[in-house]
Protein backbone atom coordinates (compact mmCIF):
# COMPACT_ATOMS: atom_id res chain seq x y z
CA UNK A 1 0.00 0.00 0.00
CA UNK A 2 1.37 3.38 -1.00
CA UNK A 3 -1.41 5.63 0.24
CA UNK A 4 -5.13 6.32 0.46
CA UNK A 5 -7.35 8.20 -1.98
CA UNK A 6 -10.80 9.71 -1.62
CA UNK A 7 -13.18 9.93 -4.57
CA UNK A 8 -16.54 11.62 -5.00
CA UNK A 9 -18.90 9.08 -6.56
CA UNK A 10 -22.61 8.81 -7.28
CA UNK A 11 -24.68 5.73 -6.55
CA UNK A 12 -27.00 5.84 -9.58
CA UNK A 13 -30.76 6.05 -9.28
CA UNK A 14 -31.02 2.96 -11.49
CA UNK A 15 -29.97 0.97 -8.40
CA UNK A 16 -32.29 2.82 -6.01
CA UNK A 17 -35.81 1.67 -5.19
CA UNK A 18 -37.07 5.26 -5.06
CA UNK A 19 -35.06 6.29 -8.16
CA UNK A 20 -32.76 8.67 -6.31
CA UNK A 21 -29.09 9.40 -7.02
CA UNK A 22 -27.03 9.14 -3.82
CA UNK A 23 -23.74 11.05 -3.61
CA UNK A 24 -21.05 9.21 -1.69
CA UNK A 25 -17.41 9.21 -0.72
CA UNK A 26 -15.27 6.27 -1.80
CA UNK A 27 -12.09 5.96 0.25
CA UNK A 28 -9.70 3.25 -0.84
CA UNK A 29 -6.09 2.14 -0.52
CA UNK A 30 -3.64 2.82 -3.33
CA UNK A 31 -1.43 -0.13 -4.19
CA UNK A 32 1.97 -0.27 -5.89
CA UNK A 33 0.76 -3.23 -7.95
CA UNK A 34 -2.50 -5.01 -8.77
CA UNK A 35 -3.93 -6.90 -5.78
CA UNK A 36 -7.24 -8.15 -7.17
CA UNK A 37 -10.60 -7.98 -5.43
CA UNK A 38 -10.44 -7.21 -1.71
CA UNK A 39 -12.84 -6.76 1.23
CA UNK A 40 -14.89 -3.61 1.65
CA UNK A 41 -16.76 -1.70 4.32
CA UNK A 42 -19.79 0.56 4.14
CA UNK A 43 -19.96 3.34 6.73
CA UNK A 44 -23.32 4.95 7.53
CA UNK A 45 -23.70 8.39 9.06
CA UNK A 46 -26.02 9.44 11.86
CA UNK A 47 -28.41 12.35 12.22
CA UNK A 48 -25.62 14.92 11.94
CA UNK A 49 -25.02 13.83 8.34
CA UNK A 50 -21.88 12.72 6.55
CA UNK A 51 -20.69 16.14 5.44
CA UNK A 52 -19.90 19.35 7.27
CA UNK A 53 -22.36 22.20 6.88
CA UNK A 54 -21.90 24.36 3.80
CA UNK A 55 -20.77 27.98 3.80
CA UNK A 56 -24.10 29.44 2.68
CA UNK A 57 -27.82 28.69 2.91
CA UNK A 58 -27.78 27.93 -0.81
CA UNK A 59 -25.13 25.26 -0.25
CA UNK A 60 -26.29 23.20 2.75
CA UNK A 61 -23.28 20.86 2.68
CA UNK A 62 -19.59 21.31 2.08
CA UNK A 63 -17.49 18.69 0.29
CA UNK A 64 -15.66 17.87 3.51
CA UNK A 65 -16.63 14.90 5.67
CA UNK A 66 -17.28 15.30 9.36
CA UNK A 67 -14.09 14.44 11.24
CA UNK A 68 -15.52 11.18 12.63
CA UNK A 69 -16.06 9.80 9.13
CA UNK A 70 -12.80 11.13 7.75
CA UNK A 71 -11.03 9.34 10.60
CA UNK A 72 -12.92 6.07 10.23
CA UNK A 73 -12.65 5.88 6.44
CA UNK A 74 -8.93 6.63 6.55
CA UNK A 75 -8.45 4.05 9.30
CA UNK A 76 -10.29 1.33 7.41
CA UNK A 77 -8.64 2.14 4.07
CA UNK A 78 -5.22 1.88 5.70
CA UNK A 79 -6.26 -1.59 6.87
CA UNK A 80 -6.75 -2.49 3.19
CA UNK A 81 -10.51 -2.06 2.83
CA UNK A 82 -12.37 -0.07 0.20
CA UNK A 83 -14.80 2.15 2.11
CA UNK A 84 -18.08 3.54 0.77
CA UNK A 85 -19.88 6.32 2.68
CA UNK A 86 -23.28 7.19 1.16
CA UNK A 87 -24.63 10.65 1.97
CA UNK A 88 -28.35 10.12 2.52
CA UNK A 89 -29.03 13.66 3.67
CA UNK A 90 -27.25 15.69 0.99
CA UNK A 91 -29.00 13.47 -1.57
CA UNK A 92 -32.21 15.06 -0.31
CA UNK A 93 -31.03 18.65 -0.12
CA UNK A 94 -29.87 19.11 3.47
CA UNK A 95 -26.87 18.25 5.57
CA UNK A 96 -27.74 18.03 9.28
CA UNK A 97 -31.05 16.73 10.59
CA UNK A 98 -30.93 19.00 13.62
CA UNK A 99 -29.72 22.34 12.27
CA UNK A 100 -31.33 22.10 8.81
CA UNK A 101 -34.69 20.49 9.52
CA UNK A 102 -36.42 23.19 7.47
CA UNK A 103 -34.66 21.87 4.35
CA UNK A 104 -35.97 18.30 4.68
CA UNK A 105 -38.31 17.32 1.85
CA UNK A 106 -41.85 16.22 2.69
CA UNK A 107 -40.90 12.65 1.80
CA UNK A 108 -38.14 12.59 4.44
CA UNK A 109 -39.30 14.82 7.29
CA UNK A 110 -40.30 12.16 9.82
CA UNK A 111 -38.18 9.56 11.59
CA UNK A 112 -40.09 6.72 9.93
CA UNK A 113 -39.66 8.19 6.45
CA UNK A 114 -35.94 8.56 7.09
CA UNK A 115 -35.55 4.93 8.12
CA UNK A 116 -37.60 3.68 5.17
CA UNK A 117 -35.81 5.97 2.70
CA UNK A 118 -32.40 4.96 3.99
CA UNK A 119 -33.24 1.28 3.50
CA UNK A 120 -33.28 2.01 -0.23
CA UNK A 121 -30.05 4.01 0.08
CA UNK A 122 -28.41 1.08 1.86
CA UNK A 123 -29.71 -1.37 -0.72
CA UNK A 124 -28.46 0.70 -3.66
CA UNK A 125 -25.12 1.39 -1.98
CA UNK A 126 -24.54 -2.30 -1.29
CA UNK A 127 -25.14 -3.14 -4.95
CA UNK A 128 -22.86 -0.32 -6.08
CA UNK A 129 -20.09 -1.43 -3.73
CA UNK A 130 -20.50 -5.06 -4.77
CA UNK A 131 -20.11 -4.07 -8.43
CA UNK A 132 -16.87 -2.17 -7.89
CA UNK A 133 -14.04 -3.98 -9.71
CA UNK A 134 -11.74 -3.77 -6.68
CA UNK A 135 -14.30 -5.20 -4.25
CA UNK A 136 -14.87 -8.82 -3.23
CA UNK A 137 -18.66 -8.90 -2.95
CA UNK A 138 -18.46 -11.92 -0.63
CA UNK A 139 -16.42 -9.91 1.91
CA UNK A 140 -18.38 -6.78 2.74
CA UNK A 141 -19.19 -5.38 6.17
CA UNK A 142 -21.27 -2.45 7.42
CA UNK A 143 -20.57 0.03 10.22
CA UNK A 144 -22.94 2.74 11.37
CA UNK A 145 -23.46 5.35 14.06
CA UNK A 146 -26.73 6.40 15.75
CA UNK A 147 -29.31 6.46 12.93
CA UNK A 148 -26.60 4.84 10.82
CA UNK A 149 -26.35 2.16 13.51
CA UNK A 150 -30.06 1.53 13.10
CA UNK A 151 -29.50 1.17 9.37
CA UNK A 152 -26.63 -1.23 10.03
CA UNK A 153 -28.99 -3.43 12.02
CA UNK A 154 -31.54 -3.34 9.21
CA UNK A 155 -28.83 -4.09 6.66
CA UNK A 156 -28.30 -7.51 8.23
CA UNK A 157 -31.98 -8.15 9.07
CA UNK A 158 -33.04 -11.63 7.95
CA UNK A 159 -36.45 -10.42 6.75
CA UNK A 160 -35.70 -6.99 5.29
CA UNK A 161 -37.60 -7.65 2.05
CA UNK A 162 -40.61 -8.88 4.04
CA UNK A 163 -40.37 -5.90 6.38
CA UNK A 164 -40.72 -3.52 3.43
CA UNK A 165 -43.74 -5.42 2.11
CA UNK A 166 -45.37 -5.62 5.54
CA UNK A 167 -44.79 -1.93 6.22
CA UNK A 168 -46.34 -0.99 2.88
CA UNK A 169 -49.39 -3.13 3.57
CA UNK A 170 -49.95 -1.98 7.16
CA UNK A 171 -48.48 1.54 7.35
CA UNK A 172 -47.87 2.67 3.78
CA UNK A 173 -50.52 5.34 4.11
CA UNK A 174 -48.69 7.00 7.01
CA UNK A 175 -45.71 8.18 4.93
CA UNK A 176 -45.38 10.63 2.04
CA UNK A 177 -43.34 8.36 -0.16
CA UNK A 178 -43.76 5.20 -2.20
CA UNK A 179 -42.54 1.98 -0.57
CA UNK A 180 -41.60 -0.35 -3.44
CA UNK A 181 -40.21 -3.84 -3.05
CA UNK A 182 -36.47 -4.35 -2.92
CA UNK A 183 -35.10 -5.92 -6.07
CA UNK A 184 -33.87 -9.52 -5.84
CA UNK A 185 -30.19 -10.24 -5.43
CA UNK A 186 -29.30 -7.88 -2.59
CA UNK A 187 -25.66 -8.44 -1.51
CA UNK A 188 -25.16 -9.82 1.99
CA UNK A 189 -22.92 -8.26 4.60
CA UNK A 190 -20.61 -10.52 6.58
CA UNK A 191 -20.52 -8.38 9.74
CA UNK A 192 -22.37 -5.43 11.21
CA UNK A 193 -21.04 -2.95 13.78
CA UNK A 194 -23.74 -0.67 15.20
CA UNK A 195 -22.66 2.16 17.47
CA UNK A 196 -25.45 3.44 19.77
CA UNK A 197 -28.39 2.69 17.43
CA UNK A 198 -32.05 3.20 18.11
CA UNK A 199 -33.35 -0.36 18.07
CA UNK A 200 -37.02 0.54 17.78
CA UNK A 201 -36.54 1.28 14.04
CA UNK A 202 -39.30 3.93 14.23
CA UNK A 203 -41.98 1.45 13.23
CA UNK A 204 -40.22 -0.03 10.21
CA UNK A 205 -40.20 -3.48 11.88
CA UNK A 206 -42.72 -4.55 14.56
CA UNK A 207 -41.49 -4.65 18.15
CA UNK A 208 -43.79 -7.35 19.49
CA UNK A 209 -42.13 -10.13 21.47
CA UNK A 210 -45.37 -12.05 21.92
CA UNK A 211 -45.04 -15.74 21.20
CA UNK A 212 -48.17 -15.37 19.09
CA UNK A 213 -46.59 -12.75 16.80
CA UNK A 214 -45.49 -13.97 13.38
CA UNK A 215 -41.84 -15.01 13.44
CA UNK A 216 -41.12 -13.26 10.13
CA UNK A 217 -42.05 -9.95 11.78
CA UNK A 218 -39.31 -10.32 14.37
CA UNK A 219 -35.69 -9.22 14.17
CA UNK A 220 -32.68 -11.49 13.66
CA UNK A 221 -29.31 -10.63 12.11
CA UNK A 222 -28.02 -12.87 9.32
CA UNK A 223 -24.40 -11.95 10.09
CA UNK A 224 -22.53 -11.35 13.34
CA UNK A 225 -23.93 -8.11 14.73
CA UNK A 226 -22.11 -6.16 17.43
CA UNK A 227 -24.06 -3.36 19.08
CA UNK A 228 -21.90 -0.95 21.07
CA UNK A 229 -24.00 1.22 23.37
CA UNK A 230 -23.89 3.45 26.43
CA UNK A 231 -25.75 2.80 29.67
CA UNK A 232 -26.86 6.44 29.85
CA UNK A 233 -28.21 6.60 26.29
CA UNK A 234 -32.00 6.45 26.04
CA UNK A 235 -31.68 4.73 22.66
CA UNK A 236 -30.48 1.57 24.41
CA UNK A 237 -34.11 0.88 25.44
CA UNK A 238 -35.05 -1.70 22.79
CA UNK A 239 -31.49 -3.00 22.32
CA UNK A 240 -30.69 -4.48 25.71
CA UNK A 241 -32.75 -6.49 28.19
CA UNK A 242 -30.36 -5.40 30.95
CA UNK A 243 -30.88 -1.70 30.33
CA UNK A 244 -34.41 -1.60 28.93
CA UNK A 245 -37.17 -3.64 27.32
CA UNK A 246 -34.61 -5.20 24.98
CA UNK A 247 -37.24 -6.04 22.38
CA UNK A 248 -34.74 -6.75 19.58
CA UNK A 249 -32.53 -8.86 21.82
CA UNK A 250 -35.57 -10.90 22.84
CA UNK A 251 -36.82 -11.20 19.26
CA UNK A 252 -33.43 -12.43 18.05
CA UNK A 253 -33.48 -15.19 20.66
CA UNK A 254 -37.03 -16.15 19.76
CA UNK A 255 -36.35 -16.33 16.02
CA UNK A 256 -33.11 -18.26 16.48
CA UNK A 257 -34.86 -20.82 18.67
CA UNK A 258 -37.89 -21.06 16.40
CA UNK A 259 -35.85 -21.52 13.21
CA UNK A 260 -32.98 -23.52 14.76
CA UNK A 261 -30.25 -21.13 13.62
CA UNK A 262 -27.46 -19.37 15.46
CA UNK A 263 -28.28 -16.17 17.32
CA UNK A 264 -25.71 -13.69 16.04
CA UNK A 265 -27.04 -10.73 18.07
CA UNK A 266 -24.41 -9.34 20.43
CA UNK A 267 -24.59 -6.19 22.54
CA UNK A 268 -22.09 -4.52 24.81
CA UNK A 269 -23.29 -1.65 26.99
CA UNK A 270 -20.56 0.52 28.44
CA UNK A 271 -21.18 1.91 31.95
CA UNK A 272 -21.38 5.67 32.45
CA UNK A 273 -21.40 6.29 28.68
CA UNK A 274 -23.85 8.44 26.74
CA UNK A 275 -24.82 8.96 23.12
CA UNK A 276 -22.19 9.69 20.45
CA UNK A 277 -19.25 8.64 22.61
CA UNK A 278 -17.27 7.67 19.50
CA UNK A 279 -17.41 11.12 17.95
CA UNK A 280 -17.78 13.34 21.01
CA UNK A 281 -15.55 11.48 23.46
CA UNK A 282 -15.68 13.06 26.93
CA UNK A 283 -18.35 15.52 25.74
CA UNK A 284 -20.84 12.82 24.68
CA UNK A 285 -24.53 13.32 25.41
CA UNK A 286 -24.88 11.77 28.86
CA UNK A 287 -22.58 9.60 30.90
CA UNK A 288 -19.41 10.90 32.51
CA UNK A 289 -16.28 12.18 30.74
CA UNK A 290 -14.32 9.20 32.04
CA UNK A 291 -17.03 6.72 31.07
CA UNK A 292 -17.36 8.13 27.57
CA UNK A 293 -13.62 8.07 26.89
CA UNK A 294 -13.37 4.52 28.23
CA UNK A 295 -16.31 3.47 26.05
CA UNK A 296 -14.75 5.01 22.95
CA UNK A 297 -11.46 3.19 23.49
CA UNK A 298 -13.04 -0.16 24.36
CA UNK A 299 -15.60 -0.06 21.52
CA UNK A 300 -12.91 0.74 18.95
CA UNK A 301 -11.01 -2.41 19.91
CA UNK A 302 -14.16 -4.50 19.57
CA UNK A 303 -15.12 -2.97 16.23
CA UNK A 304 -11.72 -3.44 14.60
CA UNK A 305 -11.30 -6.95 15.97
CA UNK A 306 -14.68 -8.12 14.67
CA UNK A 307 -14.20 -6.50 11.26
CA UNK A 308 -10.87 -8.27 10.80
CA UNK A 309 -12.27 -11.58 12.04
CA UNK A 310 -15.12 -11.38 9.52
CA UNK A 311 -13.35 -9.94 6.52
CA UNK A 312 -9.64 -10.66 7.00
CA UNK A 313 -6.79 -8.22 6.56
Amino acid sequence: MVGVETLNVTIPKSLHGQALDIPAKLVRPKWSKAVGKRPAMMVLHGSGGLLKDGPTKAAPCSDQMESQFATWSDRLAKMGYTVLLPSSYSARGFCDKHSQADKMPKTFDTNTEQIIGRIYDLDAASRYLCNRPEVDCESMGVLGFSQGGTMTMLGVHWQLEHAIQYFRETKGGTVDVQVPDLKPGRPEFQVGIAYYPGCGFDGAVPLSTSTKAAVENKYLPTAPLFILHGSDDSLVEHCSTEYGAGSREIQAGQVATKTSVANLYDITVYPNAGHSFDSAGAKADGGTPEGNVAAKEAALKVALKQIVLALGE
